[in-house]
């Protein structure tokens, strides 16, 4: 890679970012990452939120992150909401086992529909304008995007699917298919918190680095964002590189789980209708809430015993009076929260225990998945946890998977917000960094073959084709299974494809997937055609005597398919459609 800078772009489910370096900077110093601060009002992050306003029109962006939020609420107030489109932590769309294609539609806050194409390739386009218009500030020569690489973060248990969906938005905003790499978010921020010298543990005084961790040490990666939680593990090579030794899992548990039960929580108080008619008459102050929330959230912590304070805005005790008849005080004394908080002026003081519940379920499923993981086979002799993500920073969570696996070497790094963007541009550098993962499903063709007696599967759908030859049909063409550990570029075994009938312009064929290690059938309970590849045929004058070798590449960040003419020898790399 020649690239004179590369350019990461985190899209986040509540917080996105972006970040670069130079060439030269990273052959100094691979940590050298600078990241762009946002500024919402007061409020300065390391990101911004992910929401876009779309103008009218519903093509074009008129702003994103805390600038979408403040101008939206202006909308608002000026009752012209509807005109608009306001969309916010809408990557979790992309996190579904089946069913994701491009036709996918968005809800906004109001319930207006765009593609969900258009909303992200305009969230990208606009934080790729961002980098731009700094860049071109730091650079004597200006900088076009075919100048630059450009990495994409994406969750490491996201389908094949989701990850097209990113790449076709990226290409759709204006970056070459070419000049775009897909990370994968735990591995990013693996590779980053390798470089790093010292990181800080959770234990009092304790200092500890990945780059000191030798050859054969293993480690949980546990990447904690808004939206999902994203574990993998990691062993360190002989020569420095990262391989992974369990198949990437995880859930939808990140921290948005506790933003959603503080919304419960008020709303159980005063009412899930006026929760909503405070959205939209008052707007700025729903967001204001909720900024307030997120930094509370990073500070609540299960060895501070004192009442929380959270401020409640004028308008929504108004708002409470207006359309139940009661004030805040009479609505606590009236609901199961009675003694637990006092009210003040503008504010609620919530006792503790009330507070550490919104953590509860989501910080159960987290410690349940990393018990279970811990178990397996290829995990075990694992000797820490690295925490990155957003949510790690959270008191609660840090200290909960301390107490939960005392034994182990919990590592936080200072940044473990940026952890994933930073890696990112990093692995845009040296994308060999990871150099070994995990087949997460069984891959594999849906093909025929000739019937044989002897043939070493079930007895299936068997019938006589155009040319009265008995056919088994359905049959699983296995290209790799669950479990099985690739390495990087490693190809797998040829298949040879040739077409049916002698007039035909191309070779196509499903491509399935399944939790099993051997599946025999492509309508087994737990198969599912997740996509389809096709090879064109320019030459149809050998008819069915036309044959291709296909060999499957699985080692990198997405599946990559090599074709072999056998007719002429011509090679080329294709792509499997999973978007339909």
């Amino acid at each position: 890679m020649d690239s004179l800078v590369v350019v990461a772009i985190d899209f986040g489910t509540t917080y996105s970012g972006w970040a670069f370096s130079f060439r030269h900077d990273y052959e100094r110093d691979p940590t050298k990452v600078s990241a762009k601060n946002w500024e919402g009002g007061t409020l300065v992050s390391q990101k911004g939120p992910t929401c876009i306003l779309i103008k009218p029109d519903g093509k074009t962006a008129d702003s994103f992150g805390y600038d979408a939020e403040s101008k939206y609420a202006e909308k608002a107030e000026e009752n012209e909401q509807d005109q608009w489109f306001f969309f916010k932590r809408f990557k979790m769309l992309l996190f579904k086992d089946q069913g994701m294609t491009r036709s996918a539609t968005l809800e906004d806050e109001s319930g207006k529909k765009l593609p969900a194409m258009t909303v992200f390739s305009l969230s990208i386009d606009y934080l790729k304008k961002d980098v731009l218009d700094t860049l071109s500030k730091q650079v004597d020569t200006s900088l076009e995007v075919h100048d630059i690489h450009w990495v994409l973060t994406v969750p490491a248990i996201w389908n094949d699917a989701a990850k097209q969906f990113m790449r076709e938005a990226a290409q759709k905003a204006g970056i070459l298919g070419k000049s775009l790499t897909i990370c994968l978010e735990p591995e990013a921020a693996s590779i980053y918190c390798r470089h790093l010298q010292v990181s800080k543990s959770p234990a009092a005084g304790e200092k500890s680095s990945l780059a000191q961790f030798s050859s054969g040490t293993k480690y949980l990666v546990l990447d904690a964002g808004g939206g999902t939680v994203d574990i993998t593990v990691h062993e360190v090579t002989t020569s420095g590189e990262l391989k992974e030794l369990h198949k990437a899992s995880g859930g939808a548990w990140g921290g948005i789980q506790v933003d959603k039960a503080y919304e419960a929580f008020i709303s159980s108080i005063i009412g899930r209708h006026v929760i909503l008619q405070f959205k939209k008459r008052h707007m700025d102050d729903y967001i204001e809430i909720f900024r307030e929330f997120e930094i509370k959230k990073r500070k609540i912590s299960p060895s501070k015993q004192d009442k929380i304070t959270f401020r409640i805005p004028a308008s929504l005790s108004a708002l409470c009076c207006e359309m139940t008849g009661k004030d805040l005080k009479t609505s606590i004394l009236q609901s199961r929260f009675s003694g637990k908080i006092r009210v003040s002026t503008d504010k609620f003081r919530v006792d503790a225990d009330v507070v550490w519940e919104f953590f509860h379920p989501a910080l159960k499923s987290i410690i349940d998945h990393v018990v279970s993981l811990l178990k397996e086979p290829s995990v075990l002799g694992c000797v820490a946890i690295l925490m990155v993500g957003g949510f790690s920073a959270s008191p609660m969570l840090q200290e909960r998977v301390r107490t939960e696996f005392s034994k182990l070497r919990v590592i936080v790094p200072d940044d473990a917000g940026l952890a994933v963007l930073k890696g990112a541009v990093i692995f845009g550098h040296e994308p060999t960094a990871i150099n070994e993962r995990i087949i997460k499903y069984t891959y594999g063709t849906g093909c025929t073959h000739k019937y044989d007696k002897c043939c070493q599967h079930p007895t299936g759908r068997v019938e006589r084709n155009t040319h009265g030859q008995l056919v088994c049909y359905d049959i699983f063409d296995i290209h790799a299974s669950a479990g099985q550990s690739v390495k990087l570029h490693e190809e797998q075994p040829e298949e040879i494809y040739s077409p049916s009938e002698d007039n035909q312009d191309a070779v196509g064929f499903g491509i399935y997937s399944s939790p099993s290690t051997h599946p025999y059938f492509t309508f087994e309970n737990d198969c599912k055609q997740i996509g389809y590849f096709s090879i064109p045929i320019a030459d149809k004058s050998l008819g069915r005597n036309r044959s291709f070798g296909c060999t499957f590449i699985f080692g990198g960040t997405e599946i990559c398919v090599k074709v072999v003419d056998k007719e002429n020898g011509e090679v080329t790399y294709e792509a499997i459609n999973f978007l339909g």
